[in-house]
């Protein structure tokens, strides 16, 4: 099958109801919620793409994810990456944290060990705008993903 006969037939169930309007919908809620990074679909933004497709069509909730895995199929949702200029490709990126209590720092230093997670410097912080997320291979900060 075709993925224009796929669209056609609907997922689940529902003939008639996946066109090319509601493809063209999901590509623009996709080019929309990713514009900052497209290597990053998270829970959050999933889910608000669907409550928006649902909203914009009058589709049940359960309709709405059908037609997003649907979506999926052909283009694969990617979480928590991004391009990293230092790499030169995209990667995984981790969390930079700041000011980690004495207390904590056992715990922190671990899941650092273990690629989860960077700590970030302290001079940062006092220097003005930090980069809330790293790549994981060479551990650059990534401020265009975020910074505080």
């Amino acid at each position: 099958m075709t993925l224009r006969q796929r669209w056609y037939a609907g997922p689940r169930g529902a003939p008639g109801l996946a066109s090319e309007e509601i493809h063209q919908k999901l590509k623009e809620l996709h080019d929309s919620y990713l514009k900052n990074n497209p290597y990053d679909e998270g829970d959050p933004i999933f889910y608000r793409i669907n409550y928006r497709l649902a909203e914009s069509f009058a589709l049940s909730k359960e309709q709405a994810a059908s037609y997003h895995e649907l979506y999926h199929r052909d283009n694969p949702r990617r979480i928590s990456e991004g391009y990293c200029d230092s790499c030169g490709r995209v990667v995984g990126i981790i969390p930079i944290i700041y000011g980690v209590n004495e207390g904590e720092m056992e715990r922190m230093k671990a899941a650092e060990d273990e690629g989860r997670l960077i700590i970030g410097s302290t001079v940062a912080v006092k220097s003005g705008k930090m980069a809330m997320f790293g790549c994981k291979v060479c551990r650059t900060p990534l401020p265009k993903y975020g910074a505080c």
